[in-house]
């Protein structure tokens, strides 16, 4: 995984006993917090150990199975490790909130998140970490995958809710058209810390915005891949004009004419407004439309140009009717 995201961030010191480090603090200004603290301390030691299920139980969160997976969780670019409280306001008698530092994949640049330990059916848990994160993908073909197991297809006018225990989340985007990439240069993965720490410097692929809760993917057809599409159409035209308005190259819906053309010359193309681009799941579909007039008359229906966008294998774009 190349160094597309990274967190900036103050260097932290594990919560389990190394030379020089610091206890986890367990106390405030409104009394003790001892217990919420061994909590969280005993939350971070279960994620760091890759007990999923063991974490899960200290909280009051129903997670799906699929997030709590062994597997999916430890393929993450990195669980947290050296965690520590380093800030709790509260009591145990009612609510704790606390910061905790934890490292990730760099113990110099450590991940911070608050974290809120509360009264549930007569048990402490651990919440209040912003768990539900929604990847929202309206107009990308592709497919946002999450540490290689976990795919969520284009969802036009909502998000895909996902419930995720803190890790350095793998995320990759898959387009089986070619036509859309996350970064100018090809980038197509990144690491997503979650939670997400507002604090941090990111750099992330120029087609993707990350909040406190959501990444939105935004993976357009580029402008110069519309223009090669649109050379294609304009040759189709040229074409459709010397097989007389009535050949293979013309549009299927463009009607055919009382009586030959008489001068090719006369041909005009109009563009029509409100065509272009069409993203859906997996297919990139395209469409250019035309008031055509020949010999002095125009046609009474519009002519259109329509199929789908792919690359081929080198790197072609190929524009299928």
């Amino acid at each position: 995984m190349t160094g597309i995201l990274k967190i900036t961030v103050a260097c932290i010191i594990g919560a389990s006993s190394i030379s020089g480090c610091s206890p986890s603090m367990s106390t405030s200004s409104e009394g003790e917090t001892a217990e919420s603290v061994a909590l969280l301390d005993e939350f971070f030691k279960h994620l760091e150990a890759g007990e999923t299920s063991a974490a899960a139980a200290l909280t009051d969160i129903d997670f799906p199975e699929e997030f709590l997976d062994t597997d999916f969780y430890k393929a993450s670019a990195a669980i947290p490790s050296r965690a520590k409280v380093v800030q709790s306001e509260g009591n145990d008698d009612s609510v704790v909130d606390a910061t905790v530092e934890f490292v990730l994949d760099d113990p110099k640049h450590p991940q911070t998140a608050t974290f809120k330990v509360k009264d549930s059916d007569g048990q402490r848990v651990a919440t209040g970490w912003g768990e539900k994160f929604s990847i929202i993908n309206t107009a990308s073909p592709g497919h946002i995958i999450v540490n290689g197991e976990l795919e969520y297809a284009m969802k036009r006018n909502d998000g895909h809710d996902l419930l995720l225990l803190p890790a350095l989340y793998d995320i990759s985007y898959e387009d089986p058209t070619g036509m859309t990439q996350l970064g100018a240069d090809g980038t197509n993965e990144f690491d997503m810390p979650w939670p997400f720490d507002k604090s941090g410097t990111y750099e992330i692929p120029a087609n993707v915005s990350i909040s406190p809760g959501a990444l939105l993917v935004s993976a357009q057809v580029e402008a110069e891949s519309i223009a090669d599409v649109d050379a294609q159409i304009d040759a189709l035209t040229a074409a459709c004009v010397q097989e007389s308005l009535s050949g293979p190259s013309c549009p299927d819906n463009l009607p055919k004419k009382p009586r030959a053309l008489i001068d090719s010359s006369s041909v005009q193309w109009f563009e029509l407004p409100g065509y272009g681009v069409l993203p859906s799941d997996g297919r990139v579909e395209y469409s250019k439309a035309f008031t055509v007039e020949a010999d002095g008359a125009s046609y009474a229906q519009s002519a259109i140009y329509s199929g789908t966008l792919m690359k081929d294998s080198d790197g072609k774009i190929v524009f299928t009717r």
